[in-house]
């Protein structure tokens, strides 16, 4: 073997280190928004009925209709990010079923660096929004860092559940990083990497076989 065909044998090697090393980490990702999925909307299921119980008996919760739209709203966010890793986010394949395999394999990889880009950007605006760095220049004194910022994020409560805004905007980094983390996972496939993985749904796997 020379050492061209040495060289590429190693980058390719290197390659599939990498995308397996990638694949390993969104797959703990995805069973983390997994549970967390389930976790939400069981305790969304469990806010209606109380929601109803509380009503029937003449005392309402206030609360209860709060934190059932805020964890809506999360299982969102988390639901999406875990479609992306298992390829079921909305798509418009009029013109991709048209292409080669080959093509397709392209305009794929394309689509899926667009949505890293997406991820990327997120998190970057996460950082900005929190601003751990100045938060912790000001040795996580809350107050002072609110004064020097304007930053009310960690200061301002919810409207009647009474935590600060900023626990419940934890969601957006927790997205922003699970998109990144399965784009990246599905990039290495499109780009032949990896072998793809299969989806372990039986919806996904419905959808497959469709």
């Amino acid at each position: 073997m020379d050492l061209t065909a040495r060289d590429a044998a190693l980058l390719r090697c290197r390659r599939r280190t990498v995308a397996e090393a990638t694949q390993a980490v969104s797959r703990v990702v995805a069973a983390g928004e997994k549970v967390l999925v389930t976790a939400f909307v069981a305790a969304i299921f469990a806010l209606i009925l109380l929601n109803i119980a509380t009503r029937a008996a003449g005392r309402p919760l206030i609360w209860v209709d709060e934190l059932a739209i805020y964890l809506m709203v999360a299982t969102c966010f988390v639901g999406t990010s875990l479609t992306v890793r298992q390829r079921l986010d909305f798509a418009v394949t009029l013109v991709i079923d048209t292409l080669g395999q080959a093509k397709r394999r392209v305009v794929d990889a394309m689509l899926t660096m667009i949505g890293l880009a997406y991820g990327l950007f997120l998190i970057v605006l996460c950082w900005r929004l929190f601003d751990p760095v100045q938060l912790a220049w000001s040795g996580f004194d809350i107050a002072a860092y609110t004064a020097a910022s304007l930053n009310f994020l960690y200061t301002d409560p919810t409207q009647t559940l009474g935590i600060r805004k900023g626990v419940v905007l934890l969601v957006l980094p927790l997205y922003a990083v699970g998109v990144s983390i399965h784009c990246l996972a599905n990039l290495v496939e499109d780009l032949g990497w990896a072998e793809r993985e299969r989806i372990a749904t039986a919806a996904a796997a419905t959808l497959e076989a469709g």
